[in-house]
């Protein structure tokens, strides 16, 4: 039996961090079409352990990030995964040596994103993320691939827009400060030229909803979308 025959189950790399996985997960169960009000996607997670993962990002060591993300692939594969996702958008630096470990697709963030923005319209997007999506090139350049023209906030944003997701919203802390920062931020790379922002950290979503205040792409929506659109 080809594996496009077996029943479809989403295999999640999860714990990147906890707060991220959770909404993954409110997501997966919110946008899945029903067959009754009980129905619920099939779904795995593999739940590392954040606590590793960050003093690696800190050190910018992206190939002990691959490992660790390659091995959490290939149990969630032998647990029957037919799809997997990387359940956070920094780790898509690693999204390579994720694909390379296991022979089912892997959805990419970015392309999710850059469909969305695209399907919406536009063609220019404020990039919004943490300083290893900002300045490092892997995610805007797969986004330029997909024919955006990605903007990003002024580099004195970038400490800030840090120190919201690992100092506050990874632990659960949700301030409306941060949140009236955020859309600060947006309306400044608004007016940059921006047409749609790009919430492409997780976690942003517990501050901003998806086109609440601006047009906006919540990039873990758009890869659960992604995720349960694949045939």
């Amino acid at each position: 039996m080809s594996r496009r025959q077996v029943e479809q189950r989403i295999g999640l790399i999860g714990g990147l961090s906890w707060e991220s996985t959770a909404t993954y997960y409110k997501y997966f169960n919110q946008l899945a079409a029903k067959h009754n009000n009980w129905s619920q996607p099939k779904l795995l997670i593999d739940s590392l352990d954040f606590g590793v993962i960050v003093p690696f990002q800190q050190a910018q060591d992206w190939a002990a990030t691959g490992e660790i993300l390659a091995n959490s692939a290939r149990r969630l594969v032998n647990g029957g995964a037919t799809i997997i996702g990387i359940g956070a958008n920094t780790m898509h630096i690693n999204f390579e040596a994720v694909q390379s470990a296991v022979d089912v697709p892997v959805i990419d963030v970015r392309t999710a994103v850059a469909q969305e923005v695209i399907s919406n319209g536009f063609s220019k997007m404020a990039l919004l993320g943490t300083k290893y999506v900002l300045e490092e090139d892997f995610y805007s350049d797969k986004l330029s691939e997909c024919g955006i023209t990605v903007i990003k906030p002024d580099s004195g944003r970038v400490d800030e827009l840090q120190k919201i997701v690992f100092d506050e919203l990874t632990q659960g802390i949700v301030r409306n400060d941060s949140r009236k920062f955020l859309i600060q931020v947006s309306n400044e790379c608004i007016t940059a030229g921006a047409e749609v922002i790009g919430l492409c950290c997780t976690e942003f979503g517990l501050l901003l909803s998806e086109n609440e205040v601006f047009p906006s792409i919540d990039s873990t929506k758009a890869h659960v979308r992604a995720l349960l659109a694949y045939k």
